[in-house]
């Protein structure tokens, strides 16, 4: 009797055993080691030469930083970085192919839980500097690499040597400061009733760049104001510009010729 009791935990230890092997080597159910890069581009589109400018923009993810990521088009959930963890099982698709969506930063109230079958849009507002990312990925991969693009024109005051811009002058663009976002592409568009506002441009040195909505600027159009000692002076578009996403305006201030973007002359 004793021995058939013993025959029998050990049969109940063995099965055990192998069920959590089983587990173990399911791919549904192990942890997706996500990566995460930014593209480092806009750099280069700044610089004459092979020095580079050391810019306040957000260059990589550190770990805890919150994204919201999507799986083939599902609703979005905050994800830190590093800390939170998900697997094949909890990604609820059936697809052999399957895409990840993030946004950096998260996204906030409805635009969270909004499914592409209903709504995929979201109202934004200029000033701030948004990151979308993408990556395909078999299911049961064990890595996902999001790859991340700028989706907002940072714009970057410069000195006629090519560096920050440290002066006193105050630069204000007068321009359209609302968009929509289509959650599942990136994109940003301006938003059809926005209208042109002043937005004031930060400098290098204070830490942080004002991003603004791409868009189509015509010729002629007045953009912006130059303010120094107390003289305003308006900027005017000497050709059609188009403010592209993730293409830094570079803004030179010059003693003489005052402000031109380096791609198209503007004159005051």
């Amino acid at each position: 009797m004793k021995r058939k009791s013993l025959l029998f935990v050990m049969a109940s230890v063995c099965l055990f055993s192998c069920q959590q092997q089983e587990e173990l080597q399911d791919p549904s159910k192990e942890v997706i080691d996500f990566s995460t890069s930014i593209d480092q581009s806009i750099n280069n589109a700044l610089t004459r030469n092979s020095s580079s400018l050391t810019l306040p923009l957000k260059n990589n993810f550190a770990a805890g930083d919150v994204i919201s990521m999507s799986v083939a088009e599902q609703d979005y959930h905050p994800f830190a970085i590093g800390m939170d963890s998900q697997t094949w099982n909890e990604a609820g698709t059936d697809s052999e192919t399957v895409t990840f969506y993030a946004h950096y930063p998260e996204l906030t109230g409805e635009a969270a839980t909004t499914r592409s079958l209903s709504s995929r849009y979201r109202e934004i507002k200029g000033g701030l500097e948004y990151l979308f990312g993408t990556a395909q990925a078999n299911k049961g991969a064990r890595n996902v690499a999001l790859t991340f693009k700028r989706m907002t024109t940072p714009v970057v005051l410069l000195d006629e040597n090519n560096q920050p811009y440290e002066g006193r002058a105050i630069v204000k663009l007068f321009l359209k400061n609302e968009g929509v976002q289509d959650l599942f592409s990136g994109k940003i568009e301006v938003a059809p009733n926005a209208q042109p506002e002043y937005i004031d441009i930060r400098k290098v040195s204070e830490g942080i760049l004002t991003n603004l909505i791409p868009q189509i600027i015509k010729a002629g159009e007045k953009i912006g104001t130059v303010i120094l000692d107390g003289k305003e002076e308006p900027i005017i578009a000497d050709e059609d510009i188009t403010i592209e996403a993730g293409t830094p305006v570079a803004v030179r201030m010059y003693a003489r010729r005052g402000i031109i973007d380096e791609r198209t002359p503007l004159f005051r």
